[in-house]
């Protein structure tokens, strides 16, 4: 792999910059205009980000809220992505509440923060009092959590942050490779498979089972493998190659691995595909650098993804196996969705009056993929 210098912020650690706080953050991009005091005995993470349209009017909302107790309450915009992208957000955007860094997604993570709006309100202990949709967090809960608070700190001491120094690094600048495979010698506590796009390749970590699932759009339920085999990997395919159109092909030829199918049966959702009225691909645009997909608490809509990555979606979603009927239709042509997910009569209708898929809960046969060792012949 070929590598260039290029300059890029990276998260360094200092001793003389740690504060001993309760919630990690990597930069403060501003303070509140709100927020009438440094002590205070509430403190709301607002998990937010700038191609997030819901976020937009739930930050609207929160400074109402902070209007309305600038006293002992401070809110905390909390975003992952890059100090570049949201001081060129905030320029369109007036923003009056504090505003942050989660720069390698720590606090994300360890509050499973999985969609967005979602806040989580704290005391000066930071314990969690409440935490969900932020536009369901009222003022007379509030108003109730403060009577039984009293202990204040300061939102130096709340907030720990890290430095960062504007270093020379390496980074890639075009993998030659088709496919690499790391194995990573261990499984992970978690089997959530991390999935990151970059310059010149898709890169996959987590377990193989996690992998394979994503792969073959399927339900992780629907992946038949040995323990010894399901071991935690981190993969590379370089974007617009063979590896990359043609994963599951060849993950199992390098590690070995051979598929075969066989048949469960249980509940699934059927997408039966009658009449296709598929949106085109201009019907959102978020914009370059910005994820495919928003998932909201009862919504899902996505930027020019196929119809099989918004299958993949669902079915983590719902926690439910999805197969598809149709005739001569390309599944991986990309389109815009806005879909919704919550609730299964709504669902239909929508599938129904905006795409021509007819949805429906079955107890049918649907397909398993069983991973095995190759033979030597």
């Amino acid at each position: 792999m070929k590598f260039n210098k290029i300059t890029l912020w990276l998260l360094c650690f200092f001793s003389s910059t740690f504060i001993f706080g309760q919630i990690n953050i990597s930069e403060q991009i501003q303070p509140s205009s709100l927020a009438k005091q440094d002590n205070n005995a509430l403190y709301f993470v607002d998990f937010w980000a700038t191609w997030c349209g819901p976020c937009i009017h739930v930050s609207k909302y929160l400074e109402s809220l902070q209007e309305q107790f600038p006293n002992n309450f401070y809110v905390l915009s909390l975003t992952k992505e890059g100090p570049d992208i949201v001081k060129r957000f905030m320029l369109k955007h007036k923003m009056k509440l504090a505003v942050a860094i989660d720069y390698d997604g720590e606090t994300f993570n360890n509050n499973n923060v999985r969609s967005l709006p979602y806040g989580i309100l704290y005391n000066a202990y930071g314990e969690e009092l409440w935490k969900g949709h932020p536009a369901d967090l009222k003022g007379y809960q509030i108003g109730g959590f403060l009577n039984t608070n009293k202990h204040s700190i300061p939102v130096s001491k709340m907030f720990k942050i890290n430095a960062y120094e504007k270093v020379e690094v390496v980074e890639e600048e075009e993998q030659e490779n088709e496919l690499e495979i790391v194995d990573l010698n261990f499984v992970e506590e978690s089997s959530d498979l991390r999935v990151s796009m970059h310059k010149s390749y898709l890169e996959l970590k987590g377990d193989l089972k996690s992998i394979l699932a994503y792969t073959l759009n399927s339900h992780k339920n629907q992946i038949n493998i040995p323990e010894d085999l399901n071991k935690s990997y981190e993969m590379r395919f370089k974007l617009d190659s063979r590896a990359y159109y043609e994963k599951t092909k060849m993950i199992l030829k390098k590690l070995r691995l051979k598929k075969s199918e066989a048949e469960l049966e249980g509940e699934v959702l059927v997408f039966d595909i009658k009449e296709p009225r598929f949106w085109g691909d201009d019907e959102i645009d978020w914009g370059p650098d910005t994820p495919k997909f928003l998932i909201g608490d009862s919504e899902i809509k996505a930027d020019g993804v196929s119809l099989e990555e918004v299958k993949y979606k669902l079915i983590n979603l719902l926690n439910v196996p999805i197969i598809m009927y149709h005739d001569n239709i390309d599944l991986n042509l990309t389109h815009d969705w806005d879909i919704h997910y919550k609730y299964f009569d709504l669902m239909v209708s929508g599938m129904w009056d905006s795409y021509g898929i007819d949805v429906a809960k079955k107890n049918t046969k649907y397909p398993q993929y069983v991973i095995s060792k190759r033979g030597f012949f």
